[in-house]
């Protein structure tokens, strides 16, 4: 289950106005989670998405109403980048989204979206092109388990390989010089 710090301020009337936005009306159990919850900032958290098999990802927020990753602001940023069914409700550490599909047929799905997947210029992304988390929010929130770093060192787990930007590389080189 979700191990997260709740943001404060939930507000029905957001609620309201970000579902008339959308067009769309957002499954019982998500909105069960923002009136109790409001997103927040999730700790030692990791969840499963499948591509190839199964994936792991580490949950650091879900977004919330009236908070600091508003819900609306989120869904103005990737209107446009993801499918048009689906609305952003949470990051993994990499920047990618957890996505709510809305559609029929689907509704309620959540999703992984990979922003190293995107799509650019006139290709639209399809919910094909997400990877499924669950079938339901409430089916999600169930499935999230507790990241033990200590435990993954006992179990031996090395890193194979480390990849860093090399602009970012030269920053740091530069700033290590002064």
């Amino acid at each position: 289950m979700i191990n997260i710090v709740s943001n404060k301020g939930f507000n029905e009337n957001k609620l309201i106005a970000f579902s008339e936005k959308i067009g769309y009306e957002l499954p019982n159990d998500y909105i069960e989670f923002l009136r109790h919850h409001n997103g927040g900032y999730v700790k030692n958290s990791i969840s499963t998405y499948y591509k190839n098999g199964e994936q792991k990802f580490i949950l650091t927020s879900m977004f919330g109403l009236g908070s600091e990753e508003d819900l609306i602001s989120q869904f103005e940023t990737y209107k446009n980048r993801i499918p048009n069914t689906c609305i952003p409700i949470g990051r993994d550490a990499g920047g990618n989204l957890v996505c709510l599909n809305l559609l029929e047929g689907k509704y309620g799905n959540v999703y992984f979206w990979d922003h190293e997947e995107e799509k650019y210029e006139d290709e639209k992304m399809t919910i094909n092109d997400l990877y499924i988390i669950a079938e339901t929010f409430k089916e999600f929130l169930n499935s999230i388990e507790r990241d033990n770093i200590k435990e993954s060192k006992e179990e031996g787990y090395k890193v194979k390989k480390v990849w860093i930007d090399t602009d970012f590389l030269k920053e740091l080189e530069n700033n290590s010089d002064k």
